[in-house]
């Protein structure tokens, strides 16, 4: 049957002289008595026929390798959308949770700044009641030197004191009875 086809089509591309006497070439060139449309029909139709049948199977399997193609980009659309549909998704998901994370930041930097303030408190505290004491301590220690110092000047001043009087109020004779005493305090010691 192909090589029928390719002898039709081998005799229309030749010329009228080495056609098949099968196909009127009258009807092929135009010539005879036929009216001229009905002759250029008979010969279109002829060129179709032939045309389809010559393109036919290979136009099916383009046509079919095209639709697989395009069915195999259309699925892999599909799996694109639905990735992207997933990804946003996730993306939609990590928004919603941003707005809790950033109330979980802010909570915990509020703790934090509370347990600081606390910490903070008690320091202060602690600090304070030690300078207090050591406040206490030198004010204690100062007092103590400030009544040494004092009692030392008032004992200076006291024997100053005594001295004086001793010097314009004590008599010869006074003089002479303090020496006894001290003399037979001191011979009582040596007994």
């Amino acid at each position: 049957m192909r090589e029928n086809k390719l002898n039709v089509l081998r005799g229309i591309l030749s010329g009228p002289r080495a056609y098949s006497p099968a196909v009127p070439v009258l009807l092929l060139s135009g010539g005879g008595s036929l009216n001229p449309a009905l002759a250029k029909a008979i010969n279109l139709t002829i060129f179709l026929v032939l045309m389809y049948l010559l393109v036919r199977k290979p136009a099916r399997d383009f046509f079919a390798a095209r639709l697989a193609s395009v069915r195999e980009m259309l699925d892999r659309a599909g799996r694109e959308k639905q990735a992207a549909i997933a990804k946003m998704a996730d993306l939609d998901a990590r928004i919603a949770r941003l707005d809790s994370e950033l109330a979980a930041i802010r909570q915990q930097t509020l703790d934090e700044i509370e347990a600081e303030r606390v910490r903070i408190e008690a320091e202060t505290r602690h600090e304070i009641a030690r300078l207090q004491e050591t406040s206490r301590r030198e004010i204690e220690s100062a007092k103590l030197v400030a009544l040494t110092e004092l009692r030392e000047f008032a004992a200076n001043q006291a024997d100053s004191l005594a001295q004086e009087m001793v010097r314009y109020e004590l008599t010869p004779e006074d003089d002479a009875r303090l020496i006894r005493r001290v003399i037979e305090g001191m011979s009582e010691v040596v007994r």
